[in-house]
């Protein structure tokens, strides 16, 4: 008897297993499917990359301007020339410039005056040392420049030329007193451009030279101011 109702019991046990294992508990989810939660915009990563798109732009011809160099000035000017012993004279000459680079230049000068009477001759009445003739003097020099501050002046608010202070020094000759005499020219210069052919000028410059035009052998320093005018070519 205790023997079928231990069989009876492990029958029901057995049962009841089988069926615990079959049934889904409240809390207990299902793992989702790979493919069903996959986001929409994602893409497959076998699939091939989009392909680039490549511009058709029309090429257009460009000619570039041929701009002619302007590296010739040509100009003249007017001042004052103060001849030692003869007094402060009107002084006129003209000047050619070749620009050798945006740094440097040759220049070429040539002027003339007229020297005054010395203080010994207003003093002696009617004394003269030198003839009309004599007086004349005219000079020649050749000169190396240097543009040392380059820029611009500015007229107003919408105005602006271009400009450059310099320097200068050369060698030359001087007639005067009717001898020829080497002479040394330095001095500085302000230069500027209204338009791109026409420039302005002003300079100072001392023209030294040994001469004995009072019968005494002595340097003679000459001082020089001058405005004037040149033009590119």
């Amino acid at each position: 008897m205790e023997t079928r109702i231990r069989l009876l019991l492990l029958s029901i046990a057995a049962a009841a297993s089988s069926g615990c294992a079959s049934m889904h508990w409240p809390w207990h989810h299902p793992e989702p499917d790979a493919a069903a939660t996959a986001p929409s915009g994602t893409q497959d990563v076998d699939a091939p990359p989009p392909s680039v798109i490549e511009p058709q732009v029309e090429r257009r011809e460009v000619k570039v301007p041929k701009i002619a160099a302007k590296d010739i000035e040509l100009g003249a000017y007017y001042g004052e020339l103060s001849i030692q012993d003869f007094g402060a004279q009107p002084v006129a000459g003209g000047r050619l410039d070749y620009h050798i680079s945006e740094d440097l230049f040759v220049e070429a000068t040539y002027g003339r005056a007229k020297g005054g009477r010395t203080s010994y001759e207003l003093l002696s009445g009617n004394v003269q040392l030198l003839s009309d003739a004599e007086r004349r003097f005219t000079y020649y020099n050749l000169s190396l420049g240097y543009n040392l501050l380059p820029g611009e002046v500015f007229i107003g608010r919408n105005l602006a030329m271009t400009s450059a202070l310099y320097m200068i020094g050369g060698i030359g000759n001087v007639q005067f007193a009717g001898d020829q005499n080497f002479a040394v020219n330095f001095g500085a210069g302000f230069r500027v451009l209204p338009t791109d052919w026409l420039a302005l000028h002003i300079d100072v410059q001392d023209l030294v030279f040994k001469s004995n035009d009072i019968g005494i052998y002595q340097l003679k320093n000459n001082l020089q101011a001058t405005i004037g005018a040149s033009v590119f070519f």
